[in-house]
């Protein structure tokens, strides 16, 4: 094996699995794949979602028709204080 081999511990799992047969070997590999790719997608940092324009189309059409901002708002919070105050 051309492998430089720093730890005992390393050695003796690869001398055990050198005694292998291939198709234990190929198990051996399927679990460390398995194993390295749950490790590095639980550290992996998943990027935010990029958004176009577009998506949010829709999302305030009232703000779209030429309402004011600040109007808009202002009505959103008197809509609000109605709606406790029926509580």
């Amino acid at each position: 094996m051309s492998i430089s081999i720093k730890s005992v511990f390393i050695e003796s799992v690869i001398n055990e699995i050198e005694q292998l047969s291939l198709i234990e070997k190929m198990q051996i590999l399927e679990y460390l794949i398995k194993e390295i790719k749950q490790s590095v997608e639980a550290i992996a940092v998943i990027p935010k979602p990029k958004y176009k324009v577009t998506d949010f189309y829709g999302i305030a059409p009232n703000l779209l028709s030429g309402k004011d901002a600040q109007e808009w708002v202002n009505q959103m919070r008197d809509e609000w204080e109605e709606r406790e105050a029926w509580r």
